[in-house]
C-alpha cells in the first residue's frame, strides 16, 4: 500500500507542476510552451494520482462499492480534499486554453493547491498549516515550471532568465519561510529531525532543495557569462524533481507530531 500510495501521490505532485508550472510559464515567460497537450496530460496524470489514492484508501478499508466512493468523497477531509484537488485542475485548464483574465486563473490554480494540501500532513494541523502547505507546493510548481521552460527553450534567452530571476527568487523564499514552519509543525526541532524516519526523509528532500539552489546559482552565472547553460538547467531542473520525489515518499511516513495530534483530534483519524 505504501508504495502505491508514494506513486500516487508523485502522480499527483507531477500533475500539479505540468498545471500550475506550465500555466505560469505559459502566461509569464514562454507563451507557447508547454503546449496545451501538456497542460492536458497534466492534467491527466492529476486524475490518475486522485483515482489510485482514493481507490487505494478505500480498497485497504474493504469498502469498494460506488456509495462508498461517494460518501468518502463527500463526507472525509481526504476525499474533499482530492475532489477539490480535480475540481480546480479543470478549471485551471479550462482557464488557459480559453484565456480567461489572469485573476480567474489565479482562482482555479489556488483552488487546486489548496486541495493538494488538504490530502496529506498538511490537512491534519488546522488552516494555517494547510494554506502554507498550498503555498509551498504553489511556489515549488512555479519555481520548477519556470526552469522546464528555460530549459526546452528552442534557444535560451538571457532576456527571459533575468524575467525569471526575481520570480524564482520569491519562490525560494516562500519555499524557504513555509518550509521552517511545516518542519516545525511536523518533525519538531531541527536538530531532532535524525531521530525518526520522517526526519531523516526531511533532510534527503532539504539537501536536495540546497543543491538545486546551488545549481540555480551556477545557471545564472552562466547566463552571465554567455557560456551552456541547458546542462546546468538539467542538473536544476532534476533536482528538483528529486525533492517532489522525496516529498511523495514523506508523504507515506507519520511524522513525529502526528501521534500526539491523532490523540488530541481523534475526529480526524
Amino acid at each position: 500500500m505504501l508504495p502505491a500510495l508514494a506513486a500516487a501521490k508523485l502522480l499527483t505532485f507531477l500533475g500539479v507542476l505540468l498545471l500550475v508550472g506550465g500555466t505560469f510559464a505559459r502566461r509569464a515567460l514562454t507563451p507557447a510552451r508547454p503546449s496545451p497537450a501538456g497542460l492536458g496530460v497534466g492534467l491527466g496524470l492529476l486524475i490518475l494520482g486522485a483515482a489510485l489514492e482514493v481507490g487505494g484508501t478505500l480498497a485497504d478499508l474493504g469498502f469498494l462499492t460506488p456509495g462508498d466512493v461517494l460518501a468518502y468523497l463527500t463526507d472525509t477531509g481526504p476525499g474533499r480534499a482530492a475532489l477539490t484537488r480535480v475540481m480546480g485542475a479543470v478549471l485551471l485548464l479550462a482557464a488557459e486554453l480559453s484565456g480567461w483574465p489572469v485573476l480567474l486563473a489565479a482562482l482555479a490554480a489556488a483552488t487546486l493547491l489548496w486541495g493538494e494540501a488538504g490530502g496529506g500532513h498538511g490537512g491534519t494541523h488546522g488552516l494555517l498549516t494547510r494554506l502554507l502547505t498550498a503555498l509551498h507546493a504553489g511556489a515549488m510548481a512555479v519555481w520548477l515550471g519556470g526552469v522546464l521552460a528555460l530549459r526546452t527553450h528552442p534557444v535560451p534567452d538571457p532576456a527571459l532568465a533575468r524575467r525569471f530571476t526575481p520570480l524564482a527568487l520569491t519562490c525560494v523564499g516562500v519555499l524557504g519561510l513555509s518550509g521552517l514552519w511545516l518542519t516545525w509543525t511536523h518533525a519538531g526541532p531541527l536538530l531532532a529531525l535524525p531521530d525518526s524516519g520522517y526526519g531523516r526523509a526531511l533532510l534527503l528532500k532539504l539537501a536536495l532543495a540546497a543543491l538545486a539552489l546551488l545549481a540555480a546559482v551556477a545557471v545564472r552565472r552562466a547566463f552571465a557569462r554567455g557560456q551552456p547553460v541547458r546542462p546546468r538547467l538539467g542538473l536544476e531542473a532534476a533536482l528538483l524533481l528529486g525533492v517532489l520525489g522525496v516529498t511523495a515518499g514523506l508523504t507515506t511516513l507519520p511524522p513525529p507530531s502526528h501521534a500526539g495530534h491523532v490523540a488530541a483530534h481523534p475526529e480526524r483519524r
